[in-house]
């Protein structure tokens, strides 16, 4: 199995477009990442993506677990921060199968990459998920055949837009 586990908040502080979102809508920060990341949820891709936000203040006895467009998201129980829920999956998970964890936290990368998950900053796994979005499009061309163009050629940026939103969540 190839899972990813991803370090949201913190990922989120670092993207430029997603960080300015968090002093007015934590909600559409949080979401912005799971479009970003939704190409990433496919076989070619990963087998398990789970994206972890802290919940530390204000969480409940358990994390709280969601899907949303193939995405695994986890939100951890009060008083546990998302680095030591990677921490405990990363060990358990690395033992399975390949593991990575993506985070800028460069002691979080230490700590799992010591367990044998692989680290990755969030630079590099974001443009993981434009190349997966890109060859997902070429995949579609290809598909559809010479002289037919995909329906999101056929549609402005901010359609194909709104669509991934529908499409990933």
């Amino acid at each position: 199995m190839k899972a990813l586990l991803v370090d949201g908040y913190n990922l989120i502080y670092t993207h430029p477009s997603l960080s300015g979102l968090l002093q007015s809508d934590l909600g559409a920060a949080r979401e912005g990442l799971l479009r970003e990341l939704a190409p990433l949820a496919s076989p070619d891709a990963y087998d398990l993506v789970v994206v972890v936000f802290d919940a530390a203040g204000s969480g409940g006895a358990e994390p709280a677990w969601e899907e949303c467009g193939g995405i695994a998201v986890v939100f951890t129980r009060r008083r546990q921060t998302a680095d030591s829920f990677i921490e405990a999956a990363a060990r358990r998970m690395a033992a399975r199968g390949e593991v990575v964890v993506a985070t800028h936290d460069r002691l979080l990368r230490g700590v799992v990459e010591g367990f044998g998950a692989k680290g990755l900053d969030g630079g590099s796994l974001f443009s993981l998920a434009r190349d997966e979005r890109e060859r997902m499009r070429g995949e579609l061309k290809r598909i559809a055949g010479p002289g037919r163009r995909p329906l999101e050629e056929l549609v402005s940026e901010e359609i194909r837009e709104l669509l991934d939103r529908m499409r990933y969540g």
